[in-house]
């Protein structure tokens, strides 16, 4: 009896599973749809055209940027950073940033160092007529940040860069860059995208 049952049973699990992989082989590719949104990082509806949403590796500081900023410490003492970034028509790329922090004492250390590092950078960095530094004005206390300008050889780039805390977990950030290869440009009046309210709404995420 007990063979008799084996033989029975085997068959139809072998059928079974001939079936599961038939209809496996003919299902059709999920298709994938736009990234779910992440609250504090700019999405593609925040932005002029919905520009598609890239993966960015690393933080990094726009041309004639501050470098005494203490940006970086946040990159090294963050417990989780997720970066993106988007083009945007006409030479313009926003890139967001979200630092998070499991302790609440550090990520108050970095801020403090960043908004006074972002101070110390008045003056330093290239001046008139090839370049330009200085802080975002109107900003709350709980954000930061500063406007940057440089000419070069080969391309003019103006940059819009805001951080500001997020609770007392994270710290976001919004880096609009605009950069063209015509050497007589200016820093244009308003960029397509503002650094400030992207900010300030990832924030409020």
């Amino acid at each position: 009896m007990i063979r008799t049952s084996r033989r029975v049973v085997l068959p139809a699990l072998i059928m079974a599973g001939a079936t599961v992989l038939t209809a496996c082989g003919n299902d059709e590719p999920p298709t994938l749809g736009p990234p779910a949104p992440v609250a504090g990082l700019v999405t593609s509806g925040d932005l002029p055209g919905s520009p598609q949403q890239e993966a960015l590796g690393e933080d990094g500081v726009p041309p004639n940027g501050c470098t005494l900023g203490g940006a970086m410490s946040l990159q090294e003492h963050a417990d989780q950073t997720q970066f993106v970034q988007y083009a945007l028509a006409g030479g313009t790329v926003v890139k967001s940033f979200l630092y998070t922090y499991q302790d609440a004492a550090l990520l108050a250390q970095d801020w403090n160092l960043l908004v006074a590092g972002n101070k110390s950078c008045v003056g330093r960095m290239t001046g008139p007529p090839n370049g330009g530094y200085g802080l975002l004005e109107d900003l709350p206390a709980t954000v930061t940040g500063y406007e940057t300008f440089l000419r070069t050889k080969t391309q003019v780039a103006h940059s819009e860069r805001a951080w500001s805390r997020r609770g007392t977990d994270s710290i976001v950030s919004v880096l609009v860059t605009h950069t063209t290869t015509d050497l007589a440009a200016d820093p244009v009046a308003t960029l397509p995208a503002d650094a400030k309210a992207l900010t300030q709404k990832a924030a409020a995420e």
